[in-house]
């Protein structure tokens, strides 16, 4: 400070005019710095919020590095440290339990028509992984068992039940019980009904709802779900869905995709809980990141 003072007396000036001049200078330099400050701090999240986000979902398995809802793709969300990985169940014509998240079977098989059409014989005969790379052509649809077994012991399984009615719920129960692990178990609730059902039949499982509306928030909580998914198209005014959740007790989970830089920062502003992605390994190195500090854009 007193070399700049001493340079501006050089160029001449009083020095109630370098006093001012200073003052001046001072306060732009304060109030940059607070800027600056500001802009940091509300574009990084604390290393809390990416603590906090100790559940890590593989969306229908390692689903952008292997074709999804395919035993490849569970076995890679197995491979890099994902906590859950998250399958479609729904029912064949022979009324057996199968993995595919769409109900038709024209996006991910080399066949057509609803996949509700087809015995569960028949549908494990289509390639369920050529679309997705030639590198797994034959890849089959999996049943439900093939999946439970796959993960026992190994990483936690979140069935997003696709349909309703105690038969369908009761075999969902009888096939965790026999060939997984309830207690490693995640329900994918999609209805009040079904969450009351799932906490009388399965009481070991986690319960993560699948709600329809904002408003339904407290019911599913009422019901016994322990984590509540919001869609962030929700929060696009405000986050008082979060807030709703937050005031219930549950725990949080959100959508993500990519688990890029970007999205998980823009994610953990609400503080989750639970994310899910395509791409589990990067998501999980991107958490990692944000809860060093690393915020640099790679």
């Amino acid at each position: 400070m007193r070399i700049v003072m001493h340079q501006l007396a050089r160029k001449g000036g009083n020095k109630t005019m370098i006093v001012q001049r200073m003052q001046s200078l001072i306060a732009t330099t304060a109030l940059s710095l607070c800027l600056v400050t500001s802009v940091v701090c509300a574009a990084s999240p604390s290393s809390d919020a990416a603590a906090k986000a100790k559940q890590i979902i593989a969306h229908r398995g390692a689903s952008a590095e292997r074709p999804e809802c395919t035993l490849a793709a569970v076995q890679r969300a197995i491979e890099v440290g994902a906590t859950a990985v998250e399958v479609d169940v729904r029912t064949s014509r022979d009324g057996q339990l199968f993995i595919l998240h769409d109900t038709t079977l024209d996006r991910t098989t080399n066949a057509k028509g609803p996949a509700n059409a087809w015995t569960l014989e028949q549908l494990q005969q289509l390639d369920a992984g050529s679309w997705f790379d030639a590198a797994y052509r034959g890849e089959r649809i999996p049943s439900l068992i093939e999946a439970a077994k796959l993960c026992r012991g190994k990483i936690d399984l979140l069935l997003d039940l696709k349909e309703q009615g105690d038969e369908y719920d009761r075999q969902v129960v009888r096939i965790i019980r026999e060939h997984g692990k309830p207690s490693q178990t995640i329900v994918g609730v999609r209805s009040v009904p079904q969450a009351k059902r799932f906490r009388e039949l399965l009481p070991e499982a986690k319960q993560l709802a699948l709600i329809p509306t904002v408003d339904d928030i407290e019911a599913f909580a009422a019901a016994g779900a322990d984590c509540i998914r919001v869609w962030l198209r929700w929060l696009d005014e405000n986050d008082e869905p979060v807030k709703r959740v937050r005031a219930t007790g549950k725990r949080l989970h959100l959508n993500g995709t990519t688990g890029s830089l970007d999205e998980t920062l823009a994610l953990l502003v609400h503080q989750p809980n639970s994310l899910s992605s395509d791409d589990p390994q990067k998501l999980k190195a991107t958490l990692q990141r944000i809860a060093n500090g690393d915020l640099e854009s790679r």
